[in-house]
């Protein structure tokens, strides 16, 4: 019986041991790609999710000021092309003033600020995906230009390669870096999942604009407003 008892007690043998590693290796194996799958898939929808936030504070200025850029220091609307949140004149600066804040005078435009219209926006720390996320605010391409990569022309149909915002149209638009083509390609799914059957199509129709040769860059307009008409161009309108 002591023998017994002492030949139970030693525990797993090394054959034992060995196999239960294969089995603990072969499940990682099978789980971990998900898990990653399923994390890279969150910071996608949370990238997504700050984009529609970050469009409907545009939209708010926009139905106060009445133009997409921001003031200067003067009231007056100004394109800024950095678009960096570290910025101050920047769209992404000003959409996070206080209407309070000592920045916001009583000249020209500025009586109508009624910021902060986003509680946030940091350049050097995009929301889910990316290195950098720049709010630029300028004037886009003529109507009706062909599309590239990194132009301020948007194909938002997808049906011909060409601009379709209106020329003397002042464009907000994101630029993030640091997108890999995977990650663009889901994202594309969400904002364009109707434009292009081709990674080439998708990559440069719509509204998500995707540059490989720039360490992977992505250009997305905001609302964009022709200033004669105060009208929005959205993808499908």
């Amino acid at each position: 019986m002591n023998h017994q008892s002492r030949k139970r007690e030693r525990g797993f043998t090394l054959i034992e041991m060995i196999g239960v590693l294969a089995v603990i290796a072969v499940l990682a194996a099978l789980i971990l790609p998900k898990v990653f799958d399923i994390i890279a898939s969150s910071k996608v929808d949370a990238l997504a999710s700050a984009l529609k936030t970050y469009e409907t504070a545009v939209t708010k200025y926009y139905t106060d000021i009445g133009s997409v850029l921001p003031l200067n220091a003067s009231g007056n609307p100004q394109t800024q092309s950095s678009g960096n949140s570290a910025t101050a004149r920047s769209l992404a600066a000003r959409l996070t003033l206080s209407s309070s804040d000592p920045l916001v005078l009583g000249t020209n435009l500025w009586p109508r600020f009624n910021g902060p219209y986003l509680e946030k926006f940091n350049t050097s720390a995009p929301p889910g995906l990316g290195t950098n996320m720049y709010l630029p605010a300028r004037n886009a391409v003529a109507y009706g230009t062909a599309v590239t990569g990194s132009n301020l022309g948007w194909d938002l149909k997808g049906d011909d390669g060409n601009s379709d915002l209106p020329s003397s149209a002042n464009v907000v638009y994101f630029r993030l870096t640091g997108i890999n083509e995977e990650d663009f390609l889901e994202l594309d799914s969400i904002i364009d999942r109707d434009i292009g059957t081709t990674n080439s199509e998708r990559e440069a129709r719509g509204r998500a604009k995707w540059v490989s040769s720039t360490g992977g860059t992505l250009y997305l307009p905001g609302p964009s407003i022709r200033q004669d008409f105060s009208e929005f161009f959205r993808r499908g309108e």
